[in-house]
């Protein structure tokens, strides 16, 4: 059975939103392990708290971004964060040190949308299918754990043996895959109305 198509039960959006969080959890699950170990290899204690904060301080700008920003235009800046990831991912073959540098700080810029993006369509399906929030939540939940794990355990592989730097290539190609799966949505959000103007719900 096609694993996606226990999201077919919700509306098109929420769809859309789960086979981009399972696609997502693979992706971040492959590059994670890599982060955190350059990180204590490159990055002194001091540096990453400081990082730490800043991403803390990003969440701050979750009221601002959902209240001014439209689903629709939250989902193409994602697309160009993401597209963005993957060329500082490259980075890694000419400074591991730039490149965990650069990784940090839009880290920050991601937390702020992303978690903005979050809350927004959780918005979204409050208002519009309110009765599928609960069954939504407990699949997200598991698709996201199935997704991390499969991630993971490339990651594993990869790295045990082969290298670091395998294991970046392996992020890298399967990230332009999903960026075109990603591009070709450009355009998803702009026929529903909701998607595309700032709602009552969303105003301070």
């Amino acid at each position: 059975m096609n694993y996606f198509t226990k999201f077919k039960n919700f509306d098109s959006v929420t769809e859309l939103r789960l086979i981009n969080a399972f696609i997502v959890a693979i992706g971040l699950a492959l590059i994670a392990p890599v982060v955190i170990s350059l990180k204590g290899i490159y990055l002194a204690a001091w540096v990453i708290s400081l990082f730490s904060i800043a991403q803390a301080l990003a969440i701050k700008t979750n009221q601002w971004i959902v209240h001014n920003v439209t689903i629709e235009y939250m989902f193409r800046i994602a697309i160009l964060i993401h597209l963005l990831f993957i060329v500082l991912s490259g980075v890694y073959f000419y400074s591991p040190l730039l490149m965990i540098i650069f990784d940090s700080a839009l880290g920050v810029v991601e937390v702020a949308l992303f978690s903005s993006f979050s809350i927004a369509l959780n918005n979204y399906i409050t208002e519009q299918c309110p009765d599928d929030m609960s069954q939504f939540q407990i699949i997200r939940n598991s698709s996201y754990a199935d997704g991390f794990l499969v991630g993971l355990l490339i990651t594993t592989i990869m790295t045990y043996f082969f290298s670091i730097g395998a294991a970046i290539i392996v992020f890298i190609v399967f990230n332009l895959g999903f960026s075109v799966w990603l591009i070709s949505k450009w355009n998803f959000y702009k026929g529903n109305e909701y998607c595309t103007t700032l709602h009552i719900n969303t105003k301070k």
